[in-house]
């Protein structure tokens, strides 16, 4: 597959890639998985601690999941 059959492919599929997107999102916030919890030697490290992370993965991941459901259900209407 080269980039413009990749391209398309999300373009034409773009609410199932979002809604794995948010269940990785929510399963990995729920399971504190290091490579996307961890803060340690991220730039913004000093900012938002590994629970705080957490809490934006879990809530961008039900955001993406509520979205791509959302648009799911219109585009069978």
């Amino acid at each position: 597959m080269n980039g413009e059959q990749i391209t398309a492919f999300l373009q034409e599929h773009w609410e199932w890639v979002t809604l794995i997107m948010g269940i990785v999102s929510v399963v990995g916030s729920i399971r504190n998985w290091n490579w996307m919890c961890d803060p340690t030697g991220k730039p913004d490290s000093h900012r938002y601690g590994r629970g705080s992370r957490r809490v934006i993965f879990f809530l961008l991941g039900i955001v993406l999941i509520i979205v791509s459901v959302w648009s799911l259900v219109l585009a069978i209407k």
